[in-house]
Parts: structure tokens; sequence; C-alpha cells
């Protein structure tokens, strides 16, 4: 393994000479790509501990149902009226699929609205404004990692931002 001028070499066993810059480019690659692979573990796991506990299966870590009543409320309503099975079924998915590294902006988009209710909850239905800037604390954390990986794929967004649109081709009959 040899270092010069920003650059990481080494050789593979096949003889093969394999270079990565350490730019900035690279940096920012490498942080969002480990910021995906955070928040889809988090998520798959907190998808998995839900379901798993409804199959009788140990979850990884218990369900939190709020510290206070308003987050108690709002998180056993969702589960009285079933948008709870539906959002850990969401976070499975979407967990995944950014795990995976497949349809990675259509999932950040997905989680964006179940890091929010977490991030709503977490924050200001539990109080808990002293960890608004926490980075330990999954609550905020899973909000803030969701906007910067939808940040890095905003060229996948743009094209929907059109003033004006009408259905693409095959929708015509033509």
């Amino acid at each position: 393994m040899d270092q010069e001028d920003g650059r990481i070499s080494c050789q593979t066993a096949s003889g093969d000479r394999v270079q990565i810059s350490l730019t900035a480019g690279t940096l920012f690659w490498a942080a969002i790509t480990l910021m995906r692979l955070f928040l889809g573990a988090w998520m798959l796991n907190s998808g998995y501990s839900y379901w798993a506990q409804e199959f009788g299966l140990p979850p990884a870590f218990p369900q939190p149902f709020g510290t206070l009543p308003a987050s108690n409320q709002l998180l056993v309503t969702m589960v009285e009226v079933g948008l709870f099975d539906f959002v850990k079924t969401v976070e499975i998915i979407g967990g995944l699929c950014l795990i995976l590294g497949v349809f990675v902006p259509a999932a950040t988009l997905l989680l964006l609205p179940v890091s929010a209710v977490v991030f709503y909850n977490a924050v200001f239905l539990n109080l808990r404004t002293d960890r608004l800037f926490d980075p330990t604390y999954m609550g905020v954390s899973c909000l803030y990692m969701n906007v910067i990986i939808a940040l890095a794929y905003v060229r996948y967004y743009l094209p929907m931002l059109s003033l004006r649109s009408a259905p693409g081709d095959g929708f015509r009959g033509e």
C-alpha cells in the first residue's frame, strides 16, 4: 500500500493496481454512503423489531411507546388504527433499499415522512429539545441523515419540479 499526492494505491493478489483518490468528492461519496448504510440499518432494525414481536420472535430492541402522554397517545393511536403496521413495513422496504443501494432516491423520499414523525415525536412530544443537535440521538439523526441523503440525490428529484407538465408519450394512446 503506497500513499502519494492524496492517492492510496495497493496491489491485488492478481497483480492489478488499485488507486483511490482522497478528494473532496471521494470523501463526500464515502460520507453519504456511510449515512445511507447507517440509516438503512436503523430503519431495517426498527421495522424488524416491531414485526418480530408480532410473530412471537424476540425484537432487536423493544419498541418505545413514548415517555410522555402526548407521545404515547400518538404511538398507541397509530397501532390501533393500523398505521404502525404500514410504517414498520415502509421502514423495512426503505431500509433494505438503502442498504442494497437500489432505488435510493425513491427510498429516501419514502422514508422522509417516517423520519419526520420520529423527529417530531422525539423532540416535541417527548420534550427533548435539548437533544436537537445530538448526533448520537437517533430521534433527530434519522431525519438529518435522511435530508442530507435526499440532498445528495437532488438531481433525481429536479425533473419532478417542472412548473407545467403532461403525461408521458405512453399515456397519450399514440
